[in-house]
Parts: C-alpha cells; structure tokens; sequence
C-alpha cells in the first residue's frame, strides 16, 4: 500500500462512526416512535371515553330542542378574564323542567371550586335564585361537554342563568349568564 492510500483509508476510518453509536440512536429512535403511538392511543381511548359518556347526553339535548317551550340562548361573556374564551348555549324546557349546557374551553377548576348555575324566577323573590345545578369541569382535555340542568325546585318563569364560579371562603365570580 502506498502512503497515500494508507491516509485515506485512515481518513475514511475517521470519518465513520462507530457502531455502537448507530445501535444507540436506533434504539432511542425506536423508544421514541413507540412512545409517541403508546400516547396517541391513551388520547384516543381518552377521547372516545369521553364521547362515549357524552351520548345519553347528546341524544336527550336534541330530543328536548323538540319541545315547542324550548328556551335556547347563548352565553353571554362577562368582565371576568375566565370567561373570554368559553363558548356555548344553554337550552331550557319549562314542561320538562330540564335543561342542557354546552361549552367549550370552560376552564379547569382548582380543588375547592365549583361552577354552579343558578336560575332567576319571575315567580320567586328575585333575590333568592334558584340552584339549578354544580359541577366540576371535565377531568379529560376535551373541546366541547355538555352538563345536565336539572333545578332544586320548581322554575315557572325563567328570565336570566347565571353561571357562577365559587370558591370555599371567597366571594362567588360571576363567569357567564344567559338571558332567553
């Protein structure tokens, strides 16, 4: 062999890397492919869990929009920062005295709060609401869920929905209200 190509088989040796560093990246690509499919498919049961569970729901909404009483309004945002991102619609049926709130991106709650609805009744002291429903948000990162109304007491006229977000010890927020 000569010198010259004693350098470059020298050189072309340097230049490669070693095998171990190839078996190295391989198995950390192939752990992180895995990884990544063993994710996609805990989101999707995730997802499906939740739509699943969203059915029953879903499927008494669209049978009460059928009701000739149908109150249907959208939320409208108050001052409150919580509030500028949620969206959605609160229906109400006076003959069924049952209801149905829609959102999406309601924000999730810190341990100790809660959202509760209350109902504002021509025929009861305007200054006594009545509770209509409480509720966390949804444990699973979901667009769009739908909540039961389903009040304390019996609502004959009903005029304006507040949503309130309710702390244990601090004053209640006002985040949303619906006015058919």
């Amino acid at each position: 062999m000569t010198t010259s190509e004693t350098t470059a088989t020298k050189s072309s040796n340097k230049k490669r890397l070693p095998l171990w560093f190839w078996i190295l990246i391989s198995f950390l690509t192939a752990l992180g492919v895995v990884s990544f499919a063993l994710y996609l498919i805990k989101y999707t049961q995730l997802t499906i869990a939740a739509q699943k569970d969203q059915t029953p729901l879903i499927l008494q909404r669209n049978i009460l929009l059928q009701q000739s009483d149908i109150l249907q309004s959208n939320w409208l945002k108050t001052l409150n920062p919580l509030a500028k991102k949620i969206q959605g619609d609160l229906i109400w049926s006076n003959q069924q005295q049952k209801g149905f709130m829609r959102f999406a991106n309601l924000p999730k709650l810190s341990s100790g709060q809660i959202y509760h609805l209350w109902v504002y009744d021509l025929e009861q002291d305007l200054k006594k609401p009545i509770s209509a429903t409480q509720f966390q948000s949804e444990p699973h990162a979901k667009k769009e869920f739908l909540v039961e109304i389903v009040p304390e007491k019996i609502v004959k006229k009903p005029y304006k929905f507040i949503l309130n977000l309710e702390t244990e010890g601090e004053a209640e927020q006002v985040l949303l209200l619906a006015q058919p």
